[in-house]
């Protein structure tokens, strides 16, 4: 058997490629950042081309690592199509793909409009299938990557500031990171789902009040919320060999919180 140490670093990402949806504020923001700073190129991916040339700004201050940017629906199979195309044909490899995209809405269960909960549906759960979908392939044929479905704290249980689309989704969506494992760990592929709990993101902060944010607070062992950075870590250890082992995992940052 093997003991000697490995000499690589685990964390350098260096001559690694890959997709972050969801780029332009939050988790996702942060993660292309952190993963820029661990030296891997990406591409950035979301609705919101402001907030996508804020993230490029930022990218900037921590690597030449070369960086792609893509305005794109992840709803859209098509569009999603295109932006794993080109990516994968820019880069020449597809290394790692981060499902960050998504919303939250706050309905209840009894007042929540149909039409609200198909949107909750297809941002949060259909868009990370679609990029999951289109990027695979490559790394199939490369014989290896990483998937990293960003869900929630409330796919483990539920969440008060969140309605029960949101819930369903982020459940649906550990689900598939699970399955996907399965059949794709055999062909070199990793998949896990990275459960954040309560995080100051402009998405939950706009949805919620100081009060709430106070509230939520005192219920974390921790006693606060975490930033997007603290998260991003999370996601930089998932995507590199020093998670080699880890697949099909869920995995919690949280603060010690069973729920939100």
């Amino acid at each position: 058997m093997e003991t000697k140490a490995e000499t690589a670093i685990p964390y350098d990402l260096k001559d690694r490629f890959g997709i972050v949806t969801g780029a332009a504020s939050g988790i996702g923001q942060a993660a292309a950042v952190h993963l820029a700073r661990m030296g891997a190129a990406v591409a950035l991916v979301d609705l919101n081309q402001a907030g996508l040339e804020e993230t490029v700004a930022l990218m900037g201050r921590q690597s030449d690592a070369p960086t792609l940017v893509f305005t794109a629906d992840a709803t859209d199979d098509g569009e999603v199509q295109r932006v794993v195309s080109e990516t994968a044909d820019a880069f020449g490899s597809l290394d790692f793909l981060i499902n960050s995209a998504g919303i939250l809405r706050r309905s209840g269960f009894l007042e929540m409009p149909l039409e609200e909960w198909d949107l909750m549906i297809r941002v949060n759960l259909r868009g990370p299938f679609l990029y999951c979908r289109h990027s695979v392939p490559h790394m199939v044929r490369q014989g290896r990557g990483v998937v990293v479905n960003v869900a929630s704290l409330a796919g483990r249980s539920s969440s008060i500031l969140g309605g029960a689309h949101y819930t369903s989704a982020k459940h649906a969506l550990i689900g598939l990171s699970r399955h996907m494992a399965r059949e794709l760990g055999p062909r070199g592929v990793r998949v896990n789902a990275f459960c954040p709990g309560a995080t100051l993101t402009p998405m939950t902060v706009n949805s919620t009040t100081e009060e709430e944010i106070e509230a939520v607070a005192a219920t974390i062992p921790r006693q606060r919320w975490a930033t997007p950075g603290e998260q991003a870590a999370v996601i930089g250890f998932l995507v590199s060999d020093a998670s080699i082992n880890i697949t099909g995992a869920c995995i919690d940052s949280n603060g010690g919180s069973l729920m939100i």
